[in-house]
């Protein structure tokens, strides 16, 4: 089983959007998956409850205490579970230590924004702190521009932060889309927006081999 935190000393810039629409992606390629979410405001969990009244299982959601999240991760991979995704609250906090330590890979979404760049380059000095591997991922990048990404790729570059291939630009639908308990990728299956989720997964599943690793551990049971 492998554990993704979504995490930046920061609020604002995406984070339950990207656990909402990867953890949808995970179980569109057939992975088991659970998103847990550690924020107080019970986003991600107030979403997967919306959508279990409409008779969508998946991806599970489930809204958990920090105290609670090392028996939950156990009880994930006792029951097969191939991907936890972790949802953090903003800013400095113990229940966002508690999730980065608990990772594998921590990706660091943000915009171009230099509060933003303030909290990635925290972010990731925890992340080598605490020994874990992460990247950074553009989010509500202008769409038909390049100045954004640029930028980003300049300031990532120069604190030593990989950063994700894909650019998620600022697209209306995922808004649209979590108003009605879904994501880009379910409302507007061939938009640019779930294109670019879907692109984004497929490099987070190469960069993590979640999906090799999935098929390892079925075939060895």
């Amino acid at each position: 089983m492998r554990k993704l935190t979504i995490s930046i000393n920061k609020g604002g810039v995406g984070k339950t959007m990207f656990v909402k629409s990867l953890s949808a992606a995970a179980a569109d390629a057939g992975l088991n998956v659970l998103g847990l979410d550690l924020d107080s405001q019970r986003n991600l969990a107030t979403w997967g409850k919306r959508r279990n009244k409409e008779g969508i299982v998946f991806p599970i959601v489930k809204p958990i205490n920090e105290q609670d999240l090392e028996e939950e991760l156990r009880r994930a991979e006792k029951a097969g579970c191939d991907l936890v995704i972790i949802d953090t609250p903003p800013g400095k906090n113990t229940e966002s230590l508690a999730a980065m330590e608990a990772a594998d890979h921590i990706l660091i979404p943000f915009w171009n924004d230099q509060d933003a760049y303030e909290g990635v380059a925290r972010s990731w000095k925890t992340a080598q702190q605490l020994g874990k591997t992460a990247s950074g991922a553009l989010n509500f990048a202008t769409p038909n521009s390049i100045t954004h990404e640029i930028t980003a790729a300049g300031v990532l570059k120069g604190i030593g932060l990989e950063m994700a291939p894909v650019v998620v630009h600022r697209y209306d639908v995922h808004r649209q889309a979590s108003a009605m308990a879904r994501v880009a990728q379910e409302l507007e299956p061939n938009s640019i927006a779930a294109d670019e989720i879907r692109k984004l997964w497929v490099w987070l599943d190469q960069r993590l081999q979640l999906c090799t690793i999935a098929q390892l551990q079925r075939g060895a049971a």
